[in-house]
Protein backbone atom coordinates (compact mmCIF):
# COMPACT_ATOMS: atom_id res chain seq x y z
CA UNK A 1 0.00 0.00 0.00
CA UNK A 2 1.29 3.59 -0.21
CA UNK A 3 1.61 6.07 2.59
CA UNK A 4 1.07 9.23 1.82
CA UNK A 5 0.94 10.93 5.36
CA UNK A 6 -2.64 12.75 6.54
CA UNK A 7 -2.24 12.64 9.98
CA UNK A 8 1.49 12.38 11.17
CA UNK A 9 -0.16 9.07 13.61
CA UNK A 10 -1.36 7.22 10.31
CA UNK A 11 2.26 7.18 8.46
CA UNK A 12 4.71 8.79 9.77
CA UNK A 13 5.45 6.22 12.51
CA UNK A 14 7.83 5.79 14.87
CA UNK A 15 9.20 2.30 16.56
CA UNK A 16 11.32 1.28 18.95
CA UNK A 17 13.33 -1.77 19.19
CA UNK A 18 16.40 -3.59 20.06
CA UNK A 19 19.01 -6.10 18.30
CA UNK A 20 18.09 -8.85 20.42
CA UNK A 21 14.46 -9.67 20.44
CA UNK A 22 14.75 -11.95 23.68
CA UNK A 23 15.43 -9.16 26.03
CA UNK A 24 12.38 -7.45 24.64
CA UNK A 25 13.87 -3.86 25.42
CA UNK A 26 12.88 -1.12 22.47
CA UNK A 27 15.91 1.83 21.68
CA UNK A 28 13.79 4.18 19.83
CA UNK A 29 14.25 5.67 16.78
CA UNK A 30 12.62 8.22 14.52
CA UNK A 31 11.61 7.44 10.94
CA UNK A 32 14.70 7.76 8.87
CA UNK A 33 16.04 10.76 11.47
CA UNK A 34 19.02 8.36 12.40
CA UNK A 35 19.98 7.11 9.24
CA UNK A 36 19.72 10.84 7.75
CA UNK A 37 23.03 11.81 8.94
CA UNK A 38 24.88 8.82 7.29
CA UNK A 39 26.00 5.90 9.64
CA UNK A 40 29.85 7.06 9.04
CA UNK A 41 30.54 9.71 7.03
CA UNK A 42 27.55 12.26 8.44
CA UNK A 43 26.76 12.38 4.68
CA UNK A 44 22.64 12.26 4.61
CA UNK A 45 22.67 8.77 3.85
CA UNK A 46 19.01 7.32 2.76
CA UNK A 47 16.00 8.13 5.04
CA UNK A 48 12.54 7.18 4.05
CA UNK A 49 11.95 8.27 0.51
CA UNK A 50 8.44 7.50 1.13
CA UNK A 51 6.89 10.38 2.54
CA UNK A 52 6.19 10.14 6.09
CA UNK A 53 6.79 6.48 6.05
CA UNK A 54 8.57 4.52 8.25
CA UNK A 55 11.94 2.62 7.53
CA UNK A 56 11.63 -0.90 8.45
CA UNK A 57 12.39 -1.10 11.93
CA UNK A 58 16.37 -1.64 11.88
CA UNK A 59 17.09 -5.04 12.38
CA UNK A 60 14.71 -4.67 14.88
CA UNK A 61 12.34 -8.01 15.06
CA UNK A 62 12.16 -7.22 18.89
CA UNK A 63 8.36 -6.56 20.05
CA UNK A 64 8.65 -2.64 20.33
CA UNK A 65 6.20 -1.09 22.41
CA UNK A 66 2.46 -1.83 22.79
CA UNK A 67 0.09 1.05 23.31
CA UNK A 68 -2.03 -1.88 25.95
CA UNK A 69 1.23 -2.64 27.73
CA UNK A 70 2.09 0.91 28.40
CA UNK A 71 1.53 3.26 31.13
CA UNK A 72 -0.47 6.41 30.29
CA UNK A 73 0.45 9.60 32.20
CA UNK A 74 -1.66 12.84 30.71
CA UNK A 75 -1.39 12.02 27.13
CA UNK A 76 1.70 9.91 27.18
CA UNK A 77 2.61 6.20 26.44
CA UNK A 78 5.41 5.27 28.93
CA UNK A 79 7.22 1.93 28.23
CA UNK A 80 9.98 1.03 30.84
CA UNK A 81 11.53 -2.34 30.91
CA UNK A 82 14.71 -3.86 32.60
CA UNK A 83 17.21 -6.97 31.88
CA UNK A 84 18.96 -7.92 35.38
CA UNK A 85 21.36 -11.09 35.19
CA UNK A 86 24.40 -12.49 35.12
CA UNK A 87 27.03 -12.59 32.72
CA UNK A 88 30.71 -14.61 31.45
CA UNK A 89 32.83 -12.90 29.17
CA UNK A 90 36.21 -15.10 28.49
CA UNK A 91 38.43 -12.02 27.52
CA UNK A 92 37.34 -9.27 29.90
CA UNK A 93 40.32 -6.34 28.90
CA UNK A 94 39.78 -7.37 25.03
CA UNK A 95 43.54 -9.05 25.16
CA UNK A 96 44.88 -10.81 21.73
CA UNK A 97 46.91 -12.50 24.52
CA UNK A 98 46.79 -13.20 28.59
CA UNK A 99 43.19 -14.09 28.36
CA UNK A 100 40.87 -13.38 31.36
CA UNK A 101 37.95 -15.06 31.96
CA UNK A 102 35.48 -13.75 34.32
CA UNK A 103 31.89 -13.72 35.73
CA UNK A 104 29.93 -10.40 36.70
CA UNK A 105 26.43 -8.51 36.42
CA UNK A 106 24.73 -6.71 33.72
CA UNK A 107 21.67 -4.84 34.07
CA UNK A 108 20.35 -3.07 31.47
CA UNK A 109 17.37 -0.68 31.71
CA UNK A 110 15.26 0.43 29.02
CA UNK A 111 13.09 3.82 29.13
CA UNK A 112 10.61 5.13 26.23
CA UNK A 113 8.01 7.72 26.33
CA UNK A 114 5.55 8.44 23.63
CA UNK A 115 3.25 11.29 22.66
CA UNK A 116 1.13 11.30 19.60
CA UNK A 117 -1.61 14.31 19.20
CA UNK A 118 -2.27 13.50 15.58
CA UNK A 119 -0.52 16.66 14.22
CA UNK A 120 3.29 15.72 16.06
CA UNK A 121 4.60 12.39 17.60
CA UNK A 122 7.17 12.86 20.24
CA UNK A 123 9.31 9.69 21.17
CA UNK A 124 11.92 10.51 24.12
CA UNK A 125 14.04 7.64 24.68
CA UNK A 126 16.73 6.31 27.22
CA UNK A 127 18.62 2.74 27.70
CA UNK A 128 21.75 1.59 29.17
CA UNK A 129 23.94 -1.41 29.57
CA UNK A 130 26.21 -2.15 31.96
CA UNK A 131 29.02 -5.34 32.52
CA UNK A 132 30.04 -5.23 35.72
CA UNK A 133 33.09 -7.53 36.75
CA UNK A 134 33.85 -6.84 40.82
CA UNK A 135 37.38 -7.29 41.89
CA UNK A 136 38.56 -6.70 38.18
CA UNK A 137 39.86 -3.29 37.97
CA UNK A 138 44.14 -3.36 37.22
CA UNK A 139 46.58 -0.82 38.57
CA UNK A 140 47.07 0.89 35.00
CA UNK A 141 43.55 2.57 35.48
CA UNK A 142 42.21 -0.50 32.50
CA UNK A 143 38.90 -1.85 33.97
CA UNK A 144 36.27 -4.53 32.86
CA UNK A 145 33.61 -3.43 33.72
CA UNK A 146 32.23 -1.57 30.85
CA UNK A 147 28.74 0.78 30.61
CA UNK A 148 27.01 1.45 27.04
CA UNK A 149 24.26 3.96 26.61
CA UNK A 150 22.13 5.70 24.31
CA UNK A 151 19.72 8.34 24.61
CA UNK A 152 17.79 11.09 23.07
CA UNK A 153 14.54 12.85 21.21
CA UNK A 154 13.04 12.59 17.96
CA UNK A 155 9.89 14.27 16.83
CA UNK A 156 7.81 14.29 13.68
CA UNK A 157 5.83 16.95 12.70
CA UNK A 158 2.92 17.35 10.34
CA UNK A 159 1.39 21.00 10.08
CA UNK A 160 -0.40 20.73 6.79
CA UNK A 161 -1.12 17.55 4.86
CA UNK A 162 1.93 18.31 2.48
CA UNK A 163 4.40 19.10 4.79
CA UNK A 164 6.24 16.96 7.12
CA UNK A 165 9.11 17.87 9.48
CA UNK A 166 11.46 15.38 11.14
CA UNK A 167 13.45 16.23 13.99
CA UNK A 168 15.97 13.95 16.42
CA UNK A 169 18.90 14.24 19.02
CA UNK A 170 20.69 11.26 20.06
CA UNK A 171 23.91 10.77 22.33
CA UNK A 172 25.49 7.07 22.35
CA UNK A 173 28.07 5.77 24.17
CA UNK A 174 29.91 3.10 22.75
CA UNK A 175 33.20 0.58 22.24
CA UNK A 176 32.57 -1.03 19.00
CA UNK A 177 31.27 -0.80 15.58
CA UNK A 178 28.13 -3.07 16.54
CA UNK A 179 27.64 -1.01 20.07
CA UNK A 180 25.83 -3.20 22.52
CA UNK A 181 23.33 -5.63 20.88
CA UNK A 182 21.02 -5.03 23.82
CA UNK A 183 20.43 -1.75 23.01
CA UNK A 184 21.67 -0.89 19.55
CA UNK A 185 19.26 -1.40 17.00
CA UNK A 186 21.10 -0.15 13.87
CA UNK A 187 24.84 1.26 12.80
CA UNK A 188 25.84 4.09 14.84
CA UNK A 189 29.42 5.28 13.56
CA UNK A 190 31.52 2.93 11.78
CA UNK A 191 34.80 5.81 13.16
CA UNK A 192 34.35 3.28 16.50
CA UNK A 193 35.71 0.21 14.43
CA UNK A 194 39.12 2.18 13.68
CA UNK A 195 41.10 1.70 16.35
CA UNK A 196 42.70 -1.56 18.45
CA UNK A 197 44.29 -2.68 21.30
CA UNK A 198 47.61 -0.92 21.17
CA UNK A 199 51.36 -2.68 21.79
CA UNK A 200 51.90 -0.84 24.84
CA UNK A 201 49.04 -2.14 26.46
CA UNK A 202 48.52 -6.02 25.69
CA UNK A 203 49.03 -7.29 29.20
CA UNK A 204 45.31 -5.32 30.40
CA UNK A 205 44.38 -4.86 26.38
CA UNK A 206 41.93 -1.42 25.66
CA UNK A 207 38.58 -0.87 24.89
CA UNK A 208 38.02 2.32 22.57
CA UNK A 209 34.60 4.22 23.67
CA UNK A 210 33.50 6.53 21.57
CA UNK A 211 30.92 9.26 22.46
CA UNK A 212 28.74 10.53 19.94
CA UNK A 213 26.04 13.39 19.53
CA UNK A 214 24.05 13.55 16.84
CA UNK A 215 21.32 16.37 15.63
CA UNK A 216 19.48 16.01 12.63
CA UNK A 217 16.05 18.43 11.08
CA UNK A 218 14.79 17.99 7.70
CA UNK A 219 12.06 19.16 6.21
CA UNK A 220 9.52 17.13 3.13
CA UNK A 221 6.94 18.99 0.88
CA UNK A 222 4.65 16.81 -0.95
CA UNK A 223 4.68 18.83 -4.27
CA UNK A 224 1.78 16.54 -6.01
CA UNK A 225 0.48 13.44 -4.85
CA UNK A 226 3.84 11.79 -7.21
CA UNK A 227 6.26 14.12 -6.41
CA UNK A 228 8.21 15.16 -3.04
CA UNK A 229 11.08 16.46 -1.69
CA UNK A 230 12.63 16.64 1.35
CA UNK A 231 15.81 19.04 2.66
CA UNK A 232 17.99 18.33 5.68
CA UNK A 233 20.98 19.53 8.15
CA UNK A 234 22.57 18.19 10.26
CA UNK A 235 25.58 17.87 12.92
CA UNK A 236 27.49 15.44 14.58
CA UNK A 237 30.52 15.26 17.24
CA UNK A 238 32.51 12.58 17.69
CA UNK A 239 34.89 12.04 20.75
CA UNK A 240 37.34 9.04 21.55
CA UNK A 241 37.55 8.69 25.38
CA UNK A 242 41.13 8.33 26.84
CA UNK A 243 42.96 7.45 23.22
CA UNK A 244 45.77 5.51 23.85
CA UNK A 245 49.30 6.53 23.65
CA UNK A 246 50.41 7.67 20.05
CA UNK A 247 47.11 8.50 18.89
CA UNK A 248 46.44 12.30 18.57
CA UNK A 249 43.69 14.09 19.49
CA UNK A 250 42.93 14.87 16.64
CA UNK A 251 40.48 12.12 16.38
CA UNK A 252 37.80 14.20 17.97
CA UNK A 253 35.46 15.71 15.45
CA UNK A 254 32.51 17.99 14.88
CA UNK A 255 31.17 17.09 11.05
CA UNK A 256 28.09 19.54 10.06
CA UNK A 257 26.19 17.63 6.64
CA UNK A 258 23.19 19.01 4.29
CA UNK A 259 21.34 16.78 2.08
CA UNK A 260 18.58 17.04 -1.02
CA UNK A 261 16.40 14.12 -2.33
CA UNK A 262 13.71 13.93 -5.14
CA UNK A 263 11.67 11.60 -5.71
CA UNK A 264 8.58 10.30 -7.56
CA UNK A 265 6.01 7.71 -7.26
CA UNK A 266 6.67 5.03 -9.72
CA UNK A 267 3.77 2.86 -8.51
CA UNK A 268 1.53 3.60 -5.58
CA UNK A 269 4.15 1.04 -3.90
CA UNK A 270 7.60 1.93 -5.21
CA UNK A 271 8.99 5.22 -4.94
CA UNK A 272 12.35 6.40 -7.05
CA UNK A 273 14.67 9.27 -5.24
CA UNK A 274 17.52 10.96 -5.95
CA UNK A 275 19.91 12.48 -3.25
CA UNK A 276 23.01 14.79 -3.28
CA UNK A 277 25.06 15.79 -0.55
CA UNK A 278 28.48 16.36 1.15
CA UNK A 279 29.72 17.14 4.89
CA UNK A 280 32.25 19.35 5.80
CA UNK A 281 34.22 17.34 8.85
CA UNK A 282 36.63 19.49 11.06
CA UNK A 283 38.77 18.17 13.60
CA UNK A 284 39.77 19.88 17.26
CA UNK A 285 43.43 20.01 17.87
CA UNK A 286 44.57 20.13 13.58
CA UNK A 287 43.04 21.50 10.67
CA UNK A 288 45.12 19.32 8.80
CA UNK A 289 42.93 15.83 8.96
CA UNK A 290 39.58 18.51 7.68
CA UNK A 291 37.77 16.92 5.10
CA UNK A 292 35.00 17.74 2.53
CA UNK A 293 32.93 14.99 1.35
CA UNK A 294 30.18 14.63 -1.57
CA UNK A 295 28.19 12.19 -2.63
CA UNK A 296 25.30 11.54 -5.40
CA UNK A 297 23.21 8.75 -4.98
CA UNK A 298 19.54 7.00 -6.38
CA UNK A 299 17.69 4.01 -4.98
CA UNK A 300 13.88 3.26 -4.86
CA UNK A 301 12.05 2.70 -1.51
CA UNK A 302 8.92 1.11 -0.83
CA UNK A 303 6.73 0.65 2.52
CA UNK A 304 6.34 -2.51 1.14
CA UNK A 305 6.19 -4.90 -1.40
CA UNK A 306 4.46 -8.16 -1.62
CA UNK A 307 6.69 -9.58 2.10
CA UNK A 308 9.30 -6.79 1.39
CA UNK A 309 9.99 -3.53 2.61
CA UNK A 310 13.04 -1.36 2.47
CA UNK A 311 15.56 1.07 0.18
CA UNK A 312 18.49 0.06 -1.92
CA UNK A 313 20.54 2.64 -3.56
CA UNK A 314 23.60 3.25 -5.08
CA UNK A 315 25.86 6.35 -6.49
CA UNK A 316 29.30 7.78 -6.03
CA UNK A 317 31.09 9.52 -3.26
CA UNK A 318 34.49 11.94 -3.60
CA UNK A 319 36.56 13.09 -0.16
CA UNK A 320 38.52 15.82 0.00
CA UNK A 321 41.58 17.27 1.97
CA UNK A 322 39.85 20.78 2.92
CA UNK A 323 43.60 21.99 3.12
CA UNK A 324 45.22 19.80 -0.33
CA UNK A 325 46.96 17.57 1.95
CA UNK A 326 45.63 14.46 0.85
CA UNK A 327 44.96 12.80 -2.83
CA UNK A 328 41.04 13.20 -3.62
CA UNK A 329 39.31 9.72 -3.15
CA UNK A 330 36.30 8.42 -5.29
CA UNK A 331 34.42 5.46 -4.11
CA UNK A 332 31.20 3.77 -4.95
CA UNK A 333 28.71 4.53 -2.10
CA UNK A 334 25.86 1.62 -1.96
CA UNK A 335 24.04 0.33 0.80
CA UNK A 336 20.24 -1.25 1.51
CA UNK A 337 18.05 -1.75 4.57
CA UNK A 338 15.48 -4.66 3.96
CA UNK A 339 13.06 -6.12 6.24
CA UNK A 340 11.42 -9.89 4.91
CA UNK A 341 8.56 -11.26 6.68
CA UNK A 342 8.01 -15.26 5.10
CA UNK A 343 5.43 -15.59 7.90
CA UNK A 344 3.59 -14.06 10.60
CA UNK A 345 6.08 -15.90 13.26
CA UNK A 346 9.11 -15.23 11.46
CA UNK A 347 10.90 -12.03 9.81
CA UNK A 348 14.61 -11.08 8.96
CA UNK A 349 16.09 -7.61 8.47
CA UNK A 350 19.55 -6.61 7.25
CA UNK A 351 21.73 -4.04 5.81
CA UNK A 352 24.63 -2.37 4.42
CA UNK A 353 26.09 0.29 4.53
CA UNK A 354 29.62 1.52 2.10
CA UNK A 355 30.93 5.32 3.05
CA UNK A 356 33.75 7.23 3.78
CA UNK A 357 34.71 7.54 7.57
CA UNK A 358 36.76 9.81 9.95
CA UNK A 359 40.60 10.32 10.77
CA UNK A 360 39.79 7.84 13.62
CA UNK A 361 42.99 6.20 14.08
CA UNK A 362 45.17 9.05 12.75
CA UNK A 363 48.84 9.36 14.45
CA UNK A 364 51.42 11.51 14.10
CA UNK A 365 52.86 8.99 12.37
CA UNK A 366 50.59 8.40 9.74
CA UNK A 367 48.46 11.62 9.04
CA UNK A 368 47.32 9.83 5.67
CA UNK A 369 45.01 7.80 7.41
CA UNK A 370 42.49 10.34 7.44
CA UNK A 371 41.03 8.60 4.28
CA UNK A 372 39.50 6.35 5.43
CA UNK A 373 36.36 4.12 3.91
CA UNK A 374 34.01 1.40 5.51
CA UNK A 375 31.93 -1.38 5.07
CA UNK A 376 29.07 -2.32 7.51
CA UNK A 377 26.70 -5.55 7.43
CA UNK A 378 24.24 -6.12 9.41
CA UNK A 379 21.65 -9.43 9.21
CA UNK A 380 18.91 -10.12 11.93
CA UNK A 381 16.10 -13.16 12.12
CA UNK A 382 13.89 -13.47 15.00
CA UNK A 383 11.33 -16.56 15.29
CA UNK A 384 8.49 -16.85 17.58
CA UNK A 385 8.75 -20.48 17.94
CA UNK A 386 5.29 -20.88 20.39
CA UNK A 387 3.14 -18.41 21.97
CA UNK A 388 5.83 -18.72 25.35
CA UNK A 389 9.03 -19.13 22.94
CA UNK A 390 10.53 -17.19 20.86
CA UNK A 391 14.57 -17.17 19.18
CA UNK A 392 16.87 -14.94 17.60
CA UNK A 393 20.41 -14.84 15.59
CA UNK A 394 22.06 -12.16 14.39
CA UNK A 395 25.69 -11.68 12.62
CA UNK A 396 27.29 -8.38 11.51
CA UNK A 397 30.65 -7.09 9.42
CA UNK A 398 32.73 -3.95 9.68
CA UNK A 399 35.65 -3.49 7.83
CA UNK A 400 37.75 -0.12 8.07
CA UNK A 401 40.68 0.53 4.94
CA UNK A 402 42.81 3.69 5.29
CA UNK A 403 44.06 5.06 2.06
CA UNK A 404 47.35 5.82 1.54
CA UNK A 405 48.13 3.06 4.64
CA UNK A 406 48.41 -0.70 5.05
CA UNK A 407 46.32 -0.12 8.46
CA UNK A 408 42.72 -1.78 8.07
CA UNK A 409 40.11 -3.12 10.67
CA UNK A 410 37.87 -5.49 10.00
CA UNK A 411 35.19 -6.75 13.05
CA UNK A 412 32.90 -9.50 13.36
CA UNK A 413 29.66 -10.48 15.34
CA UNK A 414 27.69 -13.48 15.37
CA UNK A 415 25.39 -14.39 18.28
CA UNK A 416 21.79 -16.14 18.84
CA UNK A 417 19.69 -16.15 22.20
CA UNK A 418 16.48 -17.92 23.41
CA UNK A 419 13.50 -16.30 25.61
CA UNK A 420 10.74 -18.31 27.74
CA UNK A 421 7.82 -16.09 29.12
CA UNK A 422 6.89 -16.93 32.58
CA UNK A 423 4.28 -14.19 33.03
CA UNK A 424 3.10 -12.06 30.48
CA UNK A 425 5.49 -9.20 31.51
CA UNK A 426 8.44 -10.95 32.89
CA UNK A 427 10.61 -13.52 30.79
CA UNK A 428 13.86 -15.77 31.16
CA UNK A 429 16.47 -15.24 28.74
CA UNK A 430 19.68 -16.86 27.87
CA UNK A 431 21.84 -15.11 25.05
CA UNK A 432 25.25 -15.92 23.51
CA UNK A 433 27.75 -13.90 21.09
CA UNK A 434 31.00 -14.16 19.84
CA UNK A 435 33.21 -11.15 18.54
CA UNK A 436 36.32 -10.94 16.94
CA UNK A 437 37.98 -7.57 15.83
CA UNK A 438 41.40 -8.14 13.49
CA UNK A 439 43.68 -4.86 13.39
CA UNK A 440 47.39 -4.48 11.53
CA UNK A 441 49.16 -1.29 11.29
CA UNK A 442 49.43 1.93 13.71
CA UNK A 443 50.10 -0.23 16.06
CA UNK A 444 46.71 -2.10 16.73
CA UNK A 445 46.51 -5.75 17.75
CA UNK A 446 43.92 -8.59 17.81
CA UNK A 447 41.48 -9.74 19.86
CA UNK A 448 38.12 -12.24 20.56
CA UNK A 449 36.03 -13.15 23.26
CA UNK A 450 32.91 -15.35 23.83
CA UNK A 451 29.80 -13.45 25.89
CA UNK A 452 26.93 -15.15 27.63
CA UNK A 453 24.42 -13.75 29.38
CA UNK A 454 21.37 -15.01 31.67
CA UNK A 455 18.78 -13.35 33.52
CA UNK A 456 15.10 -12.29 33.69
CA UNK A 457 13.59 -9.50 31.59
CA UNK A 458 10.89 -7.35 33.17
CA UNK A 459 8.53 -5.04 30.54
CA UNK A 460 5.43 -3.12 31.88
Amino acid sequence: MSCRPRKIGDCAKFFGASLVVILNTSSAFADGSVTEAGASSGIAAPGAAIPGAALPQPLAGADGPRPDGGIAFHGWMLYPALFAGGVFNDNVYATPTNRTAAFGLRLTPNFEADLDNGLYKTTVYGTADAQLYPGHNPSLGETASTVSARAGLAQIWSPTSDIVTRFNVDYTRQDSPFGSTLITGAPIGSATSFIGAPVALNVYGFRQFTDQTTGNLSVQKNVTDQIFVRIGIGAQQLIYESPPTGFVSAQNSVDYNAFIRGGFWVTPQVAAFVETGGDLRRYNSSSFYDTNNYRVIGGLASDMIGLFRGEVYGGMQEQLSARGVFSPLIAPAYGARLTYYPTRYLNIAASVDNNFGSAGAATSLSPVSANTQTLQARLQADYAMFQSWKASARGGFADTRYYGSSASNQAWLGGFGVSYSIWRNLGLTLDYQYTNSTSNGLGALSYSDNLVSAGVNYRY
